[in-house]
């Protein structure tokens, strides 16, 4: 029968306590314990959310048989209540993260702690700063850093911190270097994973499945289902291994027996387990009855495999029916994603109402975590969302929606609950910057405001000074750079996000945006055919690439892209705001209407293009419905700069001089500066009689930077005006030469 396998590489690692001769032992004969409580964090994961990275057949299960085993009388009977069993979409980054500080938070010397994760491990650049990532559930494809994944170098500090300070034995367990398609498998992401993981500090004594340049299997000819390596592990330390029969498994003996099962069962495929420690280090004791009955079974048939409980608020003592309900509602709110608001019977409110219980002392610390993972999972999806380039987060973003407005405070509340000394502390400070920053860009964005891309450029500095390495902080300085006309900057700001995030095709496509922008078209079009070519359904690219196209004046190549992007998204508006102009400049008016109502059809509140829309209208005397949506667009934003431009327009072109100078004037007091309105009102005072005004407000203008002096002298309704001694005057002084 043909097997269908996968592949995977396993890697167990004991850390040792210094001076004990038998290292870790999981059981003792008769399930006798050791001092001390065993806890354990246990992962699995074959269903990635993001479609991108390849999905796994049997992780989950070996993650199930593992918990199975340490709850079995061979495996030490361990408290079902100790054990957090995460496998699949229950595996986010931050219900792992919150476990595990668990873990550092409630162990203490003598204890034994336990952490398996199964699943995939990958990096996308091979450097000293970018050691390895497990991914969880919730990981990008690309652009690891930006969150959903767990670096290498806070598993060793959480090793580090439980072996030596807390003085707890630890055993971690990765089964993290499978194949698949990932952002660094250009590179070997999940070989040099496995080598970094293979690294030995201190006293770890590791198992791998293979060696670091090899990859290991998991296929239905296995227990009907499991990893090869996994399986016969298992197997191994109930007892199979035991060669001398001395009632325990040691390293060497362990090494041995994979070396014999592992090769043979995959031949021809080369995976060769091995071992790095002192060879006699205990790994296990044996249970002599359970290794009669394993002696029994055909391991081709696979072990029996018990169903797991997952952890629940269960263990609460109280004859208190109202903190009993009030533990309900908390767990109901979560569920619901009632987490902070509304305040009353959120689940935040009624925490802080009840976490100081003295019944509550055995499960607040569980219900602390559970409700920080929670207050941090929007957040990172919408990250997660972003990195990706879906397109639904895109539109949130390019619509300027409101839904990350309660972020930067659902992420400082999860960073209350973790405490300033957990690890990942730094990480959502960094990340409560990063979602203000993006609120006050949205806003100066949609309203139109210079000053808030201040505030917004600020707060993402002070992101990225807590996560110097973070390509999203360094895409949204770029961008910001971009919306104030910097763009050297963008570029160099997207330049060095590359560096992190190559294979984001985000990054290149706004790198084509700014070189556009500059001038730099040999550039630009370089930038914006490698997005495609990372992701030739990405339609942002393909929109930037178009531009790039139409800058350098082909306009037909770039209405080809514009209409390739609406063909993949129906919904893409700018690509039919761009198109609207493009008829427009070919005096196909009719094209260019029915281009931008498609556009307002998916951003009716598009402002700037209500305006333009307006415009086209007149131009085909279209009046009323021209005002019509003129008005619009001021209803939309009544003090917004586009908004009074577009009625002006209006009123301009209809000659309704009445209105148009009331506009006019609340208009250019509150935008001293725009010197082309100050022209359109003096303009207005000289054709009304008003000819002193008139000649007050050209000299406004002059001030402001209006160079048109031509228009002004060859300009019927200015006769009177341009004979004033006053207009000579201003004349000399601003155009003398």
């Amino acid at each position: 029968m043909r097997l269908l396998l996968l592949l995977a590489c396993s890697i167990l690692v004991f850390g040792i306590v210094r001076g004990q001769e038998k290292g870790m032992t999981p059981v003792v004969p008769g399930g006798v314990k050791e001092t001390g409580v065993t806890r354990a964090v246990i992962v699995g994961i074959s269903d990635y959310q993001n479609i991108k990275i390849t999905d796994l057949q049997f992780a989950d299960r070996d993650a199930r048989a593992f918990a199975d085993y340490l709850k079995s009388l061979a495996g030490g009977k361990v408290d079902s209540a100790h054990i957090v069993l995460l496998l699949n979409d229950k595996a986010t980054s931050g219900q792992f993260v919150s476990a595990l500080y668990g873990l550092m938070e409630e162990s203490k010397e003598g204890d034994q702690v336990i952490i398996y994760f199964s699943g995939h491990g990958d990096v996308e650049s091979t450097t000293i700063s970018q050691p390895g990532f497990l991914l969880c559930w919730d990981a990008p494809a690309r652009v690891y850093m930006g969150g959903g994944t767990f670096g290498l170098t806070y598993l060793q500090e959480i090793i580090s911190t439980l072996s030596l300070a807390t003085k707890s034995r630890v055993l971690v367990i990765t089964d993290a270097c499978r194949a698949g398609k990932l952002a660094g498998s250009s590179i070997g992401g999940s070989q040099a994973t496995a080598a970094n993981l293979s690294k030995q500090y201190a006293n770890e004594v590791k198992i791998m499945s293979c060696q670091p340049d090899e990859l290991s299997l998991e296929g239905k000819s296995w227990g009907g289902g499991r990893g090869v390596f996994s399986y016969y592990f298992l197997a191994g330390v109930q007892g199979l291994a035991d060669k001398n029969n001395d009632g325990s498994v040691n390293l060497a003996e362990i090494e041995r027996y994979l070396g014999d099962k592992v090769p043979t069962a995959v031949a021809p495929h080369s995976q060769i387990p091995m071992t790095i420690g002192n060879k006699n280090t205990i790994i296990s004791k044996v249970d002599p009855k359970v290794l009669d009955a394993l002696k029994k079974v055909d391991l081709d048939g696979g072990f029996y495999e018990s169903g797991n409980r997952s952890m629940e608020l269960n263990s609460i003592v109280s004859d208190d029916s109202i903190l009993l309900k009030k533990v309900s509602l908390f767990n109901e709110a979560i569920s619901k994603g009632h987490l902070d608001f509304p305040a009353e019977n959120s689940a935040w409110s009624i925490f802080q109402e009840i976490k100081d219980r003295d019944e509550l002392k055995k499960v607040s610390g569980l219900m602390r975590r559970n409700l920080s993972a929670a207050l941090q999972d929007g957040a990172q999806q919408a990250i997660n969302d972003y990195l990706m380039a879906d397109p639904k987060e895109l539109k949130s973003r390019w619509s300027f929606d409101t839904k990350y407005d309660r972020f930067p405070d659902q992420l400082l509340k999860a960073a209350e609950l973790l405490g300033e000394k957990h690890f990942f502390y730094k990480t959502l400070l960094s990340r409560v910057h990063y979602f203000k920053g993006l609120n006050h860009r949205l806003k100066a964005q949609r309203e139109n405001l210079d000053t808030l891309l201040r505030v917004a450029l600020e707060e993402q500095q002070q992101a990225l000074k807590l996560e110097p390495k973070s390509a999203h902080i360094l895409n949204e300085i770029g961008y910001i750079n971009f919306l104030k006309e910097d763009y050297n900057e963008s570029v160099l700001k997207y330049k060095e996000a590359v560096q992190y995030a190559p294979s984001w095709p985000l990054l290149w496509s706004n790198l084509c945006g700014s070189y556009n922008r500059m001038g730099d078209y040999k550039n630009g079009l370089m930038s914006g055919e490698r997005a495609i070519e990372l992701d030739s359904m990405f339609v942002l690219g393909i929109y930037n690439l178009g531009q790039n196209y139409q800058y350098r004046g082909n306009l037909i190549k770039a209405n080809e892209l514009y209409l390739r992007a609406i063909n993949i998204d129906s919904s893409f508006s700018d690509a039919y705001f761009r198109l609207g102009s493009n008829y427009f400049l070919d005096k196909d008016y009719e094209q260019a209407v029915k281009m931008k109502k498609a556009g307002l059809d998916y951003e009716p509140n598009n402002v700037q293009e209500l305006n333009a829309l307006g415009y086209y209208l007149l131009q085909q005397n279209e009046l009323e419905k021209a005002k019509n949506y003129y008005e619009k667009a001021k209803s939309i934003l009544p003090i917004s700069e586009f908004s009074f431009q577009g009625m002006i327009e209006y009123y301009m072109y209809t000659n309704d001089l009445v209105n148009a100078e009331k506009e006019l004037t609340f208009y250019t007091n509150k935008y001293t500066k725009d010197n082309f309105a100050l022209y359109l009102l003096a303009s207005i005072y000289a054709q009304t009689g008003r000819d002193k005004l008139s000649c007050q407000y050209l000299e406004r203008a002059f001030k402001a930077g209006f160079k048109d002096l031509e228009s002004i002298l060859t300009d019927d309704n200015f006769k009177k005006v341009i004979q004033l001694k006053e207009f000579k005057i201003l004349k000399n002084q601003y155009f003398s030469k």
